[in-house]
C-alpha cells in the first residue's frame, strides 16, 4: 500500500471512525448543519435590525419555550413515523428558519422564525441516539456507544471552529451586505445537511414497535421515570450539571471588555474554545478507559464549574482569553459519556419519547436560570460566572457518582 493512501486512509479512520454508515451520515449531516458563520456576530445584525437587546433575549426563551412544548408531541412522532425521517424533519425545518431568518425585518417575523427553530430542535431530540444504537447492535459495537456520540458531537464542533474563524474573516466589514451573505451561506450548509440527512439508512423496526399506541409510548416513558431510580438518579445528574453553554456565549463578551480584551480576538478566542470542545467530545470515551467510569463522570461533570469559577475574577486579557477557552472546551465531554448511560437505560422503541421528555425537562431547568443569570450579568458578569460555577459544582456533587455495587457499570447504584 502506498504512502499516500495509508495517510488517506489514517485520515478517513479520522474522520469517519465507524466509516459512512448513519454514524459517518450523521457526523456529516450534522457537521453542514452547524456551520453558523454569522454567529459570533449575530446580536450586532439584529440590533441592526432595530432589536432591543431584551427582544434579541426573548427569542431564546421563545425557542426554548416551543421546544418545551413540541417535545413530546414530537418525540411520539418521531418514534411512528422513524427515527431517520424524525431528523430530516429537523433540519428541514431548521434550514427553513434560516430562509426565515434571512428575510426578516421585524421582531415580529424573528418571534416566528424561533417557534419554527424550536419545533426543529424538538424534532431531533433522542433520534441521532436511536439511530447510532441500532447500528451500533447490528455490528455487534454496543459497548461503544459514547465513542460513537462523541463522534457526531466533534463534527459539530469542528464546524463550529470553522464557521467562527471563517465567520471572522467574512464579516471583517459589518456591513448588511455581509451579513446577509453569511446567512445565506449558513442556510445552504444547512440545507446541504438536510440532504445528507435524506441518506441516512431507516433503523429496523419490529411490528409491535411501529403499531405500538402513540399513548403507550408516553406512559412507558414516564414509567421508565417513575420505575427506574437509576435513570432518575442519571437524569438529575444531567439536569443539575449543565453547564448553561448559551449564557456562556451571552456573558464572555461583555467579561472580555472588563478584562480589556481586544475585539479582534472574540472570534479567535471562540475558535479555539470550539477546537478544544471537538477534541473533548472526540475523545471523551477514552476517559472511562484511563480512568474508571466514577472518576471519569465526576471529571466530565465538574470540570465546567471549576472553570466557571476560575474565568470569573478580572485579571487580565490572558487570564480571561485561556479559562473561557477552557471553559468552553470542557463543556464538550459531559455530553457523551453521560448521555450514553442515559440511553443504555431506555428501550429502542420509546427512545425519541423518553429522550424527548429529558429534554423538555433540561430546557425547562436552563429557561428558569436564565433570567436569574441574565440579571447577575447586568449587576456583574464576575458575580453571574461564580454563580454559574456555583450551580454547576452542587449539582455534580449532590447527584454525582457517589456508589456502586460490585460489578455495576452504572454511575449510580
Amino acid at each position: 500500500m502506498s504512502t499516500r493512501s495509508l495517510r488517506a486512509r489514517g485520515l478517513s479512520g479520522l474522520l469517519f471512525p465507524f466509516g459512512l454508515g448513519s454514524i459517518g451520515k450523521l457526523s456529516l449531516a450534522y457537521f453542514f448543519s452547524t456551520l453558523y458563520f454569522y454567529a459570533p456576530v449575530g446580536t450586532l445584525y439584529l440590533q441592526g435590525r432595530g432589536l432591543s437587546l431584551l427582544q434579541i433575549n426573548s427569542i431564546w426563551s421563545l425557542i426554548v419555550a416551543t421546544m418545551f412544548l413540541a417535545e413530546i408531541p414530537t418525540g411520539i412522532l418521531a418514534d411512528r413515523i422513524g427515527h431517520k425521517w424524525a431528523v430530516v424533519l429537523a433540519l428541514a425545518l431548521q434550514t427553513l428558519g434560516e430562509v426565515i431568518y434571512l428575510f426578516a425585518r421585524s421582531y415580529a417575523v424573528f418571534a416566528i422564525d424561533a417557534v419554527v427553530a424550536g419545533v426543529g430542535f424538538a424534532f431531533g431530540s433522542g433520534c441521532v441516539e436511536g439511530l447510532v444504537g441500532a447500528e451500533l447492535r447490528a455490528e455487534g459495537q454496543s459497548g461503544r456507544l459514547s465513542e460513537a456520540l462523541g463522534t457526531i458531537d466533534a463534527a459539530q464542533r469542528l464546524a463550529n471552529l470553522l464557521a467562527y474563524g471563517l465567520g471572522g474573516l467574512l464579516l471583517a466589514q459589518l456591513t448588511p451586505e455581509r451579513f446577509r451573505l453569511a446567512i445565506a451561506l449558513t442556510a445552504s450548509c444547512v440545507a446541504l445537511g438536510c440532504a445528507v440527512s435524506v441518506a441516512l439508512k431507516a433503523a429496523p423496526r419490529t411490528a409491535s414497535e411501529s403499531q405500538r399506541a402513540s399513548i403507550d409510548l408516553l406512559r412507558d416513558g414516564i414509567a421508565l421515570l417513575r420505575g427506574d431510580r437509576v435513570f432518575r438518579r442519571l437524569l438529575l445528574l444531567w439536569l443539575a450539571t449543565t453547564p448553561f453553554l448559551n449564557y456562556l456565549g451571552s456573558l464572555y463578551q461583555p467579561h472580555f471588555v472588563r478584562a480589556q480584551v481586544g475585539a479582534r480576538l472574540f472570534g479567535p478566542a471562540l475558535a479555539v474554545a470550539s477546537g478544544l470542545s471537538m477534541l473533548a467530545s472526540r475523545y471523551a470515551f477514552k476517559l472511562e478507559d484511563w480512568l474508571g467510569w466514577r472518576a471519569a463522570l465526576w471529571l466530565v461533570t465538574l470540570l465546567p464549574g471549576l472553570f466557571y469559577l476560575l474565568l470569573a475574577p478580572v485579571l487580565g486579557p490572558t487570564h480571561a482569553l485561556i479559562l473561557f477557552c477552557l471553559c468552553y472546551g470542557s463543556m464538550g465531554l459531559r455530553g457523551p459519556l453521560l448521555g450514553a448511560h442515559l440511553n443504555r437505560r431506555i428501550d429502542d422503541g420509546n427512545r425519541a419519547t423518553v429522550m424527548s421528555l429529558v429534554s423538555m425537562f433540561s430546557g425547562l431547568y436552563v429557561a428558569l436560570w436564565g433570567p436569574i443569570i441574565g440579571w447577575l450579568g447586568d449587576v456583574s458578569t464576575t458575580v453571574a460566572l461564580g454563580v454559574s460555577g456555583g450551580i454547576v459544582l452542587m449539582g455534580g456533587l449532590l447527584f454525582g457518582a457517589r456508589r456502586a455495587k460490585p460489578g455495576c457499570q452504572d454511575p449510580v447504584a
